[in-house]
Order: structure tokens, then C-alpha cells, then sequence
């Protein structure tokens, strides 16, 4: 039995880590009065996130504000957390601009932090926009605690299926999600940049039949693109269903089950117990991890990579087996 208590924040983030600290202060004793065991905070959180639509000395600047002020995980504001972690006995997914302990690289990443301090590091591997700030991550870690296996993604790394079914292959019982997934307009109910999260997060849950947790940010208005974040925070089970889900406004989702349990039913009992891990064909999906025929990272089709495909001699319907 492991009964546990997840929880997600949708927060409005500021470019202010004294001002996202105490925000989070608060959020991680609300968060503690109601029993929470994981708490998910979004993405860029302690710092915020870049506006992409700078040029010139505005983004020279923008660059300047990450490498001033990100951290590493043995900086100030990771400790301030794990101080928390550790007198709720919690733990707590931190989104941040992380300083590599060596060199100038900064990374999208999320530290996951218990009573005795960092657990894990998660730096964002599909961030192939976000370069002119922060360089990739390259690798998928999962993290025992005495709750369960948990993995971390990004934000855009939730449109790629194969990083969490990696988790899942790995043992992943709950994949932690932070991120500043924004809209396009400013209607959450037309708005298929928005919604699109909530699809692809039910329909990832769904098939590696673990938990997801969504933390989000949710300004309106935020930035020189006057972006509409989309907010959105929520937990989804094993069987894809939304089990608590704040739209917009600040503030907490909450959902406690044994957490081990609903995974084994949703392997054996529900969706005609079928157990979706157990019955994959790995070796028929080489194609998927083959780059050979991968398209360069700008999306820009090469000659080799349309190629005309082989020919393929089919026999007529009515066509029988020659006889040997």
C-alpha cells in the first residue's frame, strides 16, 4: 500500500526569485495543511520564464537576467525549498534556470527535493526553441522515494510520447510535469494551443497507465507577446481521467489514492484488463529510434530525408501462395 497525497500549483510567476520564493512558501504550507505528500511547481518557476518575442538588447538582456540570476542546486533558493521539504516531510518538484557546476551553461530544469535536500535533477530535453537561454538536457532519470518511482518532464517534452514511455519502461509510477504552456488567444474554450495539454496529458496517462501532474503558470497578460497562460494544473490517473483540474485562477489541485494500487487495476481490471507495457512489440518499433531518416532540428525536410520510398511488390488480392 502506498496511499499518497499529490498536489500542483497554478501560479502566476513573476522575473522576481524573492517574489516566487515566498509565493511557493506559501503554496507548500497550504499545500502541507491539506495533507500533501508531492507538490509540483511550474516551470521556470523560481525564475520565470523567457519571452521569446525580444530582440536586440531587450533579449541581450533577458540572456543577462538568466545568467545572473540562475542557480545551482546547492544555491540559496533550493536550500530555502528543501528547508520546507523538510519540515512537511514533502516533496517538491522546483522548475528553475539551473547553473551547470561547471562552465556557463544554464538548463530548464526540474530538481526534485525531499526532507534530506535535492533527490534529483531533470533538465528539459526537447527544448530545441529555447536556445538562445538554456542548453538541452540529455538524459531520463527516475527517482525512488519511499512513495514510488517518480519521473519529471518540461512542458514541450509532453508531445513526445517516447520520453514517457521511457519512464514507464524505467518503473515510473507518477511522471511530475512543470510547465508554462501559454495560449494563442485569450479563450480557454476555443483555444486549441491550450486544450492541446490536456489531450496529450490524458492520452500519455492513458497509455503508460501511470500518473501525471501538472503544475502550470497562469498570468494573463504576461510579457511583450501579452501571452494568456493557460493554467490547466491537474492530476491524471492511470486510466487518463482528470481527477482534480484548476483552470485559471491561482491555486492548488489535490487527489490522494494509493497510488501502486489504481496502477495495478488499470493494468488488470479496467480497459478489459489489458496491461498496455506488457503488450508492446518493441522489436517491431526500430523505425521510431531510427535517424537515419530524422529531420534536421529546424523542421526543414532534406532531399535524403524525402527520398522517394522502395517499391513494394504487392500480389493481387486473388494471388495464392506458389507452390515450392
Amino acid at each position: 500500500m502506498s496511499v499518497a497525497t499529490l498536489a500542483a500549483a497554478n501560479v502566476k510567476i513573476v522575473h522576481d526569485k524573492k517574489q516566487n520564493l515566498k509565493r511557493f512558501a506559501e503554496l507548500i504550507e497550504e499545500a502541507a495543511s491539506k495533507g500533501a505528500d508531492v507538490l509540483v511547481l511550474p516551470e521556470a518557476g523560481l525564475q520565470g520564464y523567457a519571452d521569446f518575442d525580444l530582440s536586440g538588447k531587450a533579449k541581450a538582456e533577458q540572456k543577462q537576467y538568466y545568467f545572473r540570476e540562475a542557480e545551482t542546486m546547492a544555491g540559496p533558493s533550493v536550500q530555502a525549498i528543501a528547508v520546507l521539504a523538510r519540515k512537511h516531510d514533502m516533496l517538491i518538484q522546483l522548475g528553475m534556470a539551473e547553473r551547470a557546476l561547471h562552465g556557463n551553461a544554464i538548463y530548464n530544469s526540474t530538481a526534485l527535493i525531499g526532507p534530506e535536500g535535492v533527490i534529483g535533477v531533470y533538465r528539459k530535453i526537447h527544448n530545441q526553441f529555447e536556445f538562445p537561454y538554456f542548453n538541452p538536457g540529455e538524459e531520463m532519470p527516475v527517482f525512488e522515494t519511499p512513495l514510488g518511482v517518480f519521473g519529471s518532464i518540461i512542458c514541450y517534452d509532453l508531445c513526445f510520447p517516447e520520453l514517457l514511455r521511457t519512464y514507464a519502461v524505467k518503473g515510473a509510477d507518477v511522471v511530475l510535469m512543470s510547465t508554462a504552456w501559454p495560449m494563442r488567444g485569450h479563450d480557454r474554450d476555443t483555444d486549441y494551443h491550450g486544450w492541446a495539454m490536456d489531450t496529450a496529458a490524458q492520452g500519455n496517462a492513458f497509455f503508460n497507465q501511470n500518473w501525471l501532474v501538472i503544475s502550470n503558470h497562469c498570468e494573463k497578460g504576461a510579457y511583450s507577446q501579452n501571452v494568456d497562460y493557460y493554467g490547466g494544473s491537474q492530476i491524471v490517473d492511470p486510466r487518463g481521467k482528470v481527477v482534480s483540474y484548476l483552470a485559471d485562477d491561482e491555486g492548488l489541485v489535490i487527489h490522494t489514492a494509493d497510488l501502486q494500487e489504481e496502477i495495478l487495476k488499470s493494468r488488470t481490471e479496467e480497459f478489459f484488463g489489458l496491461n498496455l507495457l506488457q503488450d508492446r512489440r518493441p522489436e517491431h518499433y526500430a523505425a521510431v529510434v531510427d535517424q537515419s531518416h530524422r529531420y534536421p532540428s529546424s523542421g526543414m525536410a532534406t532531399e535524403h530525408s524525402l527520398a522517394k520510398p522502395r517499391a513494394v511488390k504487392h500480389l493481387p488480392l486473388s494471388s495464392k501462395p506458389a507452390a515450392e
